[in-house]
């Protein structure tokens, strides 16, 4: 699998994009996935991305308590009253993930973990301030996983997991999305020096997080045709498509714009 840019999930005017009719539409389209095909991987292959499933499995799944108030109260001030559901069907589909990872793991005996310390740091992170924390780390997370779910899909031979992985990409990319517009929604009336350095809060965050991934998953991407510097580029190349988003409510990319 090639890198997707966000401009690739058809979504021409974001202004007037109607999340809810997606979600609706997207949760009863899903790609057919046949659990039956349970003797894919081979004992090198398990080996190799079990670590990672599992910590992906437990950072896909949250119960999002703090992230229901934090949009309360942001549909609330802003009078975007849609925002509660739209993002009521976005963590249903993060536990559709999670879920989906968990059939996945059991078919070969992979143990769920009950905490993994980069979710738990994230998850700390997300609660210190408002929306605009808590989004700015789930975006980043997502950002990750695009380039991860890319490198897991090119590391087996399994058709199952590469189904789940396509499935996993298609609703990422479009969470990235999702999340940059609401991060434009709440810079676009603010100070453009405040605006300007949590841009560069965002990027610094970016480059530790994808460090930190990579190196404690190399055999996984280097397996899956992702070397670090790749693996880098890549995420600080969704991360550009994201300012780029939250810089102008808009999706199409202009010439040049992404470095």
């Amino acid at each position: 699998m090639k890198r997707i840019t966000l401009s690739k999930t058809g979504i021409k005017n974001l202004a007037e994009f109607d999340w809810i009719k997606y979600f609706k539409y997207n949760n009863a389209h899903l790609l057919k996935l046949d659990f039956n095909q349970n003797n894919e991987l081979t004992k090198k292959e398990l080996a190799l991305i079990a670590p990672s499933i599992r910590a992906f499995q437990i950072g896909e799944g949250s119960e999002g308590t703090h992230l229901r108030k934090t949009v309360k109260k942001f549909a609330a001030r802003t009078h975007y009253h849609e925002y509660e559901e739209i993002m009521n069907w976005f963590i249903l589909e993060e536990n559709r993930h999670s879920q989906t990872l968990k059939k996945y793991m059991d078919i070969y005996g992979i143990k769920p973990a009950n905490t993994m310390w980069i979710d738990t740091i994230f998850r700390i992170l997300r609660k210190l301030m408002g929306l605009e924390c808590e989004v700015t780390i789930l975006v980043t997370a997502e950002m990750i996983a695009l380039s991860y779910y890319t490198a897991l899909s090119n590391a087996t031979h399994s058709e199952l997991l590469k189904t789940i992985c396509k499935q996993m990409l298609n609703d990422e990319l479009r969470h990235v999305v999702l999340q940059s517009d609401t991060l434009h929604k709440i810079s676009e009336h603010r100070n453009a020096m405040l605006n300007c350095f949590l841009r560069s809060v965002r990027k610094m965050i970016m480059r530790i997080t994808s460090f930190v991934v990579w190196h404690k998953y190399k055999n996984l991407f280097i397996r899956g045709k992702y070397p670090y510097e790749r693996f880098k580029n890549h995420c600080m190349k969704y991360l550009s498509e994201s300012i780029y988003i939250e810089k102008t409510g808009s999706i199409k990319l202009r010439k040049g714009r992404a470095r």
